[in-house]
């Protein structure tokens, strides 16, 4: 069996019947899948939404696969615990892409009048954003210097049948290649994937050196080569088995408004590239399932982008640091805090790490340092080490006017303060930690397990 997105649901739908909700009763695309996810996040309930009745539309759609940290490790192989431990040994394999000979994203073929973008079910998230986005799709161009191919996230905005406003906001190598082709005055080519397997979008969420082709990435992460077929109208080569393509291309010089859109950091935002894309063709399977990602500060949007990116991260900082333990970006937090575990050999030792972590993640704007026997994964054991292994005057710093994200609404001009906090205790503390032996934990889990409480 191929291994698409339809492949995954079937598989993760036989593990775990009850983490996938097949909703019969009929949505609309303004706002309701993504009130649902946001509202089941507030419960802690992260289920894969599979929408049956679109109002007005044909096509199901599928949203909030991200959301879920255990997910994202069943799509990958590896235990939830495994995440970041284990990422560069699963990215470090690369393999290449084939040829396919079955394509079932060709399976309809629209060109020339009849492409209608607004025939398909593509949703308003939000009531500020300012109208239907494209949310899930994993954008496919190449290095028009080198040839050399690339994955990429790039919002989205309907504006009509054949058009599209797009943001190149995250100044990562689709812009670079648009800014290259502008200089040119000529056009860049770009192909919209959804509905890939959940692999080619943690390939396309991820940062490689510009002269890497992330589909080598969806490959080794896949373990087995991504199919690809020729584009009907563009000189690229695209996922035979996504469940749609949108094929056309930006063009030069060109800019109208777009957005705003609700962003990571929980605001509706209008900052753009305001670039132009031009629809050429539109191929999808005949039973298409269209792919959503629910956006904003949700779990989905937060996850997806951290996957990669904090492995990357803390790979580099086990390398100086070899006694760092965990690390994680809360969800609280979007992508501007990260709680960091060490066993400290020294004092002054997590100030150091915090500044090299400041250097190599120019979004952080906190980080809190905590001992190795506080999960950094429990928010409360963390606020818990603040409270008490914290003083402020003598245990935090803070850099003034550095670089970071642009959508950071409280940043001025691209500049924002970096804050550090060593919540660890002194090397010579005297106080006794309460707690219970690991032996003893397990017994009371498993008779948390089989309790039966009397009906």
């Amino acid at each position: 069996m191929a291994k698409d997105l339809r492949s995954f649901l079937e598989r993760y739908r036989s593990n775990y019947p009850d983490e996938v909700w097949e909703i019969k009763d009929q949505v609309s695309l303004q706002y309701e899948g993504t009130a649902l996810a946001l509202q089941l996040e507030k419960k802690q309930r992260f289920p894969v939404l599979f929408f049956e009745n679109i109002e007005g539309h044909a096509f199901p759609v599928v949203s909030n696969l991200f959301a879920d940290r255990k997910r994202i490790a069943f799509m990958l192989g590896l235990e939830e615990d495994q995440l970041i431990s284990d990422w560069h040994r699963l990215a470090s394999r690369r393999i290449k892409p084939i040829m396919a000979n079955h394509a079932p994203v060709k399976e309809v073929v629209r060109l020339g009048s009849a492409i209608d973008l607004l025939q398909y079910p593509i949703p308003v998230h939000f009531e500020s954003d300012a109208g239907r986005y494209i949310s899930g799709g994993v954008t496919v161009s190449k290095d028009p210097d080198t040839g050399v191919g690339n994955l990429n996230f790039t919002r989205l905005q309907i504006k009509g049948a054949d058009l599209m406003g797009a943001s190149l906001h995250s100044r990562g190598d689709l812009w670079d290649f648009q800014r290259r082709q502008e200089e040119r005055g000529k056009l860049l080519e770009v192909a919209v994937v959804i509905g890939a397997h959940p692999a080619v979008c943690i390939a396309g969420a991820t940062r490689l050196p510009i002269n890497e082709d992330e589909l080598e990435l969806a490959g080794g992460l896949l373990g087995e080569p991504v199919p690809l077929v020729p584009a009907e109208t563009l000189d690229l080569l695209v996922p035979a088995n996504a469940e749609m393509v949108i094929e056309g291309f930006i063009e030069p010089d060109k800019r109208d408004q777009e957005g705003p859109f609700g962003e990571y950091t929980g605001y509706s935002t209008d900052r753009s590239t305001r670039n132009v894309f031009r629809v050429t063709a539109i191929t999808h399977r005949k039973d298409m399932i269209f792919h959503d990602i629910v956006p904003g500060a949700s779990a989905e949007h937060l996850n997806l982008s951290k996957t990669s990116r904090v492995p990357q991260e803390f790979e580099m900082l086990k390398k100086a640091f070899p006694n760092v333990v965990a690390m994680n970006y809360p969800t609280s937090g979007t992508h501007f805090h990260c709680y960091l575990s060490m066993k400290k050999k020294m004092e002054g030792q997590p100030k150091q790490a915090m500044m090299f972590l400041f250097g190599l993640d120019m979004y952080l704007k906190w980080i809190v340092v905590v001992d190795d026997d506080i999960d950094v994964f429990n928010e409360q054991e963390v606020l818990w080490a603040l409270a008490t292994r914290f003083q402020a005057d003598r245990d935090s710093f803070v850099v003034p006017d550095v670089a970071c994200n642009i959508l950071d609404p409280s940043s001025h001009d691209g500049m924002s303060a970096k804050l550090g906090m060593d919540a660890t205790r002194p090397l010579d503390a005297k106080e006794l930690k309460m707690g219970f032996s690991q032996e003893l934990i397990q017994k009371i889990e498993q008779k948390i397990k089989d309790f039966k409480p009397n009906n």
